[in-house]
């Protein structure tokens, strides 16, 4: 199958040209690439898109509110190739000690930002310490709490200096770990190095102009109009691995209704995933029916899963009865089909089908839809009927309108099954995650994209401390044992284990898994594109 999560985003830099409907024949571009033979002269090398604009090209900054993409401009020390397997990168090889907790990465020789100072092992770390330095405020530095001290510098608990991160010489860097992690050349394919010699001086706005925006990837930042569009031009000084075929990157600023209709006036060359969905159960049927769109189209089971979570223990959902209330009083099923109407399967655990370590049907009758067990469940909590429970929101995030339906499903479900009155709130991403990781949401729906093919991906995301404020002991030493196991067998079994707690305690309610359609203009060629 093809696979589009991160990867295939990233991938556009390397695998993917324009076709000319008569090639003159095979030519070098700007950065020395021979061009195949189908494809059309350089100056035509260019994709046009359109989606959301953020506010950095720099995941060191923020993910949550980041622009598109900092895979064009920076490197990271390794990459995910289409089928999620690791390759080098930035660094060329790597070691690790028998204990697993020291990991030694050699970088290439030669590597360079644009305005020709060298790219080194100093970068990397300083990139790592910009991420657990709590004055620039990242939003997902619980991502790297392996590294050690990263996590209690990033709460405010230690020095920069006392983060197991270090620049050996110019092209090896040492990270130090606080427990054995397999997966951790997996979580680096997403630490994306940002230039110490301008973000020192320059400060978060460096990615965000062409005059301090240096680049050490395969493009560079040529424009960023706000509002309007970004243009990304084939980096020159480019040393690394990942040279394009194409010249140039426009990228459209609009929102997430104008991709379809974008699309079909050809104002685009393609409509990639998008994290929350952006096309609809009827432009999905527009698809299937038009001979033209049809063969346009790219569809398969995506690694996602959508859930409802809860707040904290200063919230009514403290106590697990009420929980479980809610769990069985939403109809998983019914919302699959008639809202989603073939573009999602039920989920009933963490991790999605087909992905490593996944058993979603041993939790099929984990969360069963019982309504009356349901408000039984809720009368012992002490709200019978609904009477009393606090009024609260259902919170989305920047969710399409196939989302805010789904939304709407689970609040009427929830007022007829148990009596209960709840809005809905739809919020502006950056005040959603804002909220989110102060633990300030009651109750939210909303997904997981999975970032690299292990289990860990999915289960750290509720340990204790993690994005959600539930915590239990036993889950915890569960999945520490499935994120050092010395096994894919021993690991898998305990991910398993601490997968059955999330979904029996429940910390969640897990609704269902998306099918992506992806649309690309026949003249789009590439690896990407190649089913398998």
């Amino acid at each position: 199958m093809v696979r589009g999560g991160r990867p295939a985003w990233t991938g556009l830099a390397l695998s993917l040209m324009v076709a000319a409907p008569a090639p003159a024949g095979a030519a070098d571009n700007s950065v020395g690439v021979r061009l195949p033979a189908d494809a059309a002269p350089p100056a035509k090398q260019v994709l046009t898109l359109i989606g959301r604009e953020g506010t950095f090209i720099d995941w060191s900054k923020t993910v949550q509110k980041s622009q598109w993409h900092p895979g064009l401009i920076t490197e990271a020390l390794v990459m995910q190739d289409i089928n999620s397997d690791v390759k080098p990168l930035a660094a060329e090889k790597w070691e690790v000690s028998k204990d697993g907790l020291t990991w030694t990465f050699h970088l290439r020789k030669g590597l360079q930002w644009s305005d020709g100072m060298p790219l080194t092992a100093k970068d990397f770390e300083y990139t790592i310490k910009r991420i657990a330095n709590p004055e620039t405020g990242f939003d997902v530095a619980w991502y790297f709490s392996m590294i050690k001290n990263l996590k209690e510098v990033n709460e405010g608990k230690g020095k920069l200096d006392e983060i197991g991160a270090t620049a050996v010489d110019a092209t090896t860097l040492r990270l130090t770990l606080t427990e054995p992690t397999p997966y951790l050349p997996m979580i680096l394919s997403d630490l994306y190095v940002v230039p110490s010699h301008i973000v020192s001086k320059v400060g978060d706005a460096w990615s965000t102009s062409p005059a301090t925006a240096v680049s050490a990837g395969p493009f560079k930042l040529e424009k960023w109009d706000r509002d309007r569009e970004l243009v990304f031009i084939a980096n020159r000084a480019y040393r690394g691995i990942r040279k394009p075929y194409l010249e140039r990157i426009v990228y459209k600023i609009g929102r997430d209704e104008t991709l379809f209709p974008g699309y079909l006036g050809g104002d685009v060359d393609a409509m990639p995933w998008i994290y929350e969905g952006p096309l609809s159960p009827s432009d999905i049927a527009k698809i299937e029916s038009d001979p033209t769109l049809k063969k346009e189209s790219y569809t398969w089971p995506y690694f996602q899963t959508w859930w409802v979570a809860f707040g904290g223990d200063q919230t009514a959902f403290k106590d697990p009865r009420v929980r479980k209330a809610f769990a069985m009083a939403i109809d998983r099923d019914a919302i699959v089909k008639s809202v989603w109407r073939g573009m999602a399967v039920p989920a009933y655990g963490m991790l999605p089908p087909g992905f490593h370590c996944a058993q979603p049907a041993r939790l099929k009758d984990a969360q069963p839809y019982n309504p009356e067990q349901a408000r039984k469940l809720l009368a012992e909590a002490g709200f019978p009927d609904g009477k009393g429970f606090p009024k609260y929101d259902l919170y989305l995030r920047a969710a399409s309108p196939t989302v805010k339906t789904a939304g709407e499903a689970i609040q009427a479900m929830v007022k007829q099954n148990l009596g209960i009155e709840m809005g809905v709130q739809n919020l502006e991403r950056k005040l959603f995650m804002d909220r989110l990781n102060k633990y300030d949401l009651p109750i939210v729906l909303i997904p997981w994209e999975y970032d690299y093919y292990d289990a860990s991906n999915y289960m750290n995301i509720y340990k204790s401390g993690g994005r959600h404020p539930w915590s239990n002991a036993e889950h915890d030493k569960l999945v520490a044992e499935g994120n050092s196991g010395a096994s894919d067998a021993q690991r898998c079994a305990a991910y398993r284990k601490a997968e059955d707690i999330l979904v029996r305690e429940p910390a969640a309610v897990f609704l269902w898994h998306p099918t992506v359609t992806q649309l690309w203009k026949p003249w789009v060629k590439g690896e990407i594109l190649k089913t398998n």
